[in-house]
């Protein structure tokens, strides 16, 4: 009834061409606006076609301002929200020798009573 306090979600079913996000709060808008700056700004080595989010957007818009010969790049964006298909999610477990699971524990501390010292 009430939908004014509820954002939209956007969705693209190929994602962001830069960054992999599925879902945005903005519209995904055609890139092909943009990707004449795509290697300089995102550091890329490939070229890439396809939506783009209006986060990145806009971050090629604040590139596009940056002084002439800035070395500046948002790299550390690129496949950042591809999800766990392209990232190792847990480290592997380190066996010993023996083909068993190392202690983390190597001794057990036991402590005294602090009440026994008080009465004598």
């Amino acid at each position: 009834m009430f939908g004014f306090h509820k954002s939209k979600i956007y969705r693209s079913n190929e994602g962001c061409c830069i960054c992999k996000t599925k879902s945005s709060s903005s519209r995904f808008t055609d890139s092909s606006r943009y990707e004449e700056h795509f290697r300089l700004c995102f550091g890329l080595s490939e070229d890439r076609v396809g939506d783009i989010c209006n986060a990145c957007v806009l971050l090629v818009k604040r590139w596009k301002k940056l002084p002439h010969g800035s070395k500046k790049n948002w790299n550390h964006v690129v496949d950042a929200r591809a999800g766990p298909g392209f990232k190792l999610t847990r480290p592997k477990k380190v066996k010993n020798i023996d083909g068993k699971k190392k202690s983390k524990l190597k001794k057990l501390h036991k402590f005294k009573r602090q009440s026994e010292f008080f009465f004598l």
